[in-house]
């Protein structure tokens, strides 16, 4: 997401979505399309940022791509199946939590950190969900409160 905020500020999205993709090399006259040269200049721009901002176990997985979009690919490909293993171990999370020993406003934050990463991930909770979750969690001392409800 953070990664995501500064193309957008940067007007890059397009490079690692393909709507920005890469253009002739040439012009019909067949000398150098200038439009190519600035792409090349951004997507190379990009490509460094994004390199620069992996760990080291990560650079192997971009070997021998050539663009800021081959690389993000790559990148998806790696994490979506751990996006979506981590998606569904912090919805057990949030359904499973309970009060224990903690007071209610540790409760609470415990459930809205849950909540938020999810947001994060990109499936936020819904809000009738999340107050089901957690006036199920509650101490039982809390019944007749839950009952109101």
């Amino acid at each position: 997401m953070q990664f995501l905020n500064l193309l957008r500020g940067h007007d890059l999205v397009g490079f690692i979505d393909g709507t920005a993709a890469c253009l002739p090399k040439n012009i019909a006259s067949g000398s150098l399309n200038p439009t190519y040269v600035v792409w090349q200049k951004k997507d190379a721009c990009l490509l460094g940022w994004i390199l620069a901002s992996l760990s080291e176990k990560l650079v192997s997985i971009t070997y021998g791509l050539e663009t800021s979009k081959q690389i993000w690919t790559a990148l998806q490909t790696r994490f979506s199946s751990q996006s979506r293993s981590r998606i569904s171990h912090l919805k057990r999370q949030l359904q499973t939590l309970t009060q224990g020993n903690n007071s209610c406003s540790e409760y609470h934050e415990n459930a809205k950190s849950l909540a938020d990463q999810l947001t994060a991930a990109g499936k936020p909770i819904d809000d009738q969900d999340l107050i089901s979750f957690l006036l199920g969690g509650l101490q039982s001392s809390y019944t007749p409160f839950i009952r109101l409800f």
